[in-house]
């Protein structure tokens, strides 16, 4: 008969669980993806989520038990695992440039807005971006960047790009990735749910 021993931990713990071990395949939707499929993309998720997509794919965990883990509804685990398999396709999917970003766009935009661009495709998230680029400024009030501004600004760039386009195939290329940004924003932004960490101690089964 197996005994089970419980023993406290730092739910923040799990975070680091799994990080030097590698991935055979995910069973995303209704098929099987190898490895090599995804595995450029996973140091990008969320380490809460990289946790979870391990215990359910790779150690064959039950949604269950995940949520007992963690003292979560399975509901929980179900969505955050859902939104991981989003963010890994939207991540293979992303378009590709044959050069560096800045470089290409350095002779038609300013450093700020290259910033800006450049925070809007790595966060897809536009009150982060508006974070950033405040805090590397140092943006006064009036001058303060807002979700509202980067909106506006992100669409006037895409503008620009889409003008430049006609005589660049590399900003044909800029501007799909640009257009893809637009209709995927906030698909890389992190939700902090408190009721994950909910707790100082987890009972932790294993073994004996």
């Amino acid at each position: 008969m197996n005994n089970l021993v419980y023993r406290s931990m730092d739910p923040f713990e799990i975070q680091n669980r799994f990080s030097s071990e590698d991935y055979s395949f995910y069973r995303l939707g209704q098929g099987k993806f190898r490895l090599e499929d995804f595995k450029p993309f996973i140091d990008r998720l969320p380490k809460r989520e990289r946790d979870l997509l391990d215990m359910y794919y790779k150690k064959n965990k039950k949604q269950k038990e995940i949520a007992f883990f963690f003292q979560v509804t399975q509901g929980a685990i179900s969505h955050r695992i859902s939104r991981a398999i989003c963010r890994l396709k939207f991540l293979r999917d992303m378009p590709k440039l044959s050069m560096d970003l800045r470089l290409l766009l350095a002779n038609h935009f300013t450093d700020f807005e290259i910033d800006l661009i450049v925070c809007m495709i790595e966060t897809t998230c536009q009150s982060e971006t508006a974070n950033i680029l405040n805090t590397k400024y140092k943006l006064s009030d009036k001058d303060r960047m807002t979700q509202v501004k980067v909106r506006h600004k992100f669409d006037r760039y895409l503008n620009r790009v889409s003008k430049l386009k006609r005589k660049n195939q590399d900003m044909k290329d800029c501007y799909k990735l640009l257009i893809y940004i637009q209709k995927n924003l906030y698909m890389l932004h992190e939700v902090v749910l408190p009721h994950f960490n909910k707790g100082d101690k987890v009972k932790i089964r294993e073994l004996s």
